[in-house]
């Protein structure tokens, strides 16, 4: 991912849960500020990790948006000990990881359950979701 400007990051979330994150290179060196291009949020659906979903979109789009490609909970490197399991735990934990990546609006792309994370944070995050 590399050749297109991405870079894998763990983003802890709260104690005891940790995000998988592929993030655009720039916006994780202490001296650059954020992208100009548009943020978008790539969520994956049930059964794969977000590079496997979301490789060939990545590839098109990463020269335009400023691209965030996150593995859900209980997938890939995401991982909490929290004892729920639902599309708002999922929706609470890209909100906070987001914020913590230094992201604060942005568009969101679903597939299949990742759709209905995606839809969950729009519902729980409005002022977050264009």
């Amino acid at each position: 991912m590399k050749a297109v400007g991405m870079t894998s990051q763990l983003v802890e979330i709260e104690l005891g849960t940790t995000m998988h994150f592929w993030v655009p290179t720039e916006s994780i060196h202490p001296n650059n500020k954020l992208s100009n291009k548009p943020p978008v949020l790539f969520v994956h659906g049930f059964v794969a990790n977000g590079i496997m979903t979301w490789l060939f979109q990545i590839l098109s789009l990463s020269s335009d948006f400023a691209v965030y490609v996150p593995d859900l909970l209980f997938f890939g490197d995401s991982v909490t000990t929290r004892p729920e399991r639902s599309t708002s735990i999922q929706a609470e934990c890209l909100a906070k990881g987001m914020m913590k990546l230094g992201v604060e609006k942005f568009s969101v792309v679903g597939l299949s359950y990742g759709g209905m994370v995606g839809f969950k944070l729009a519902q729980m995050y409005p002022h977050m979701v264009e």
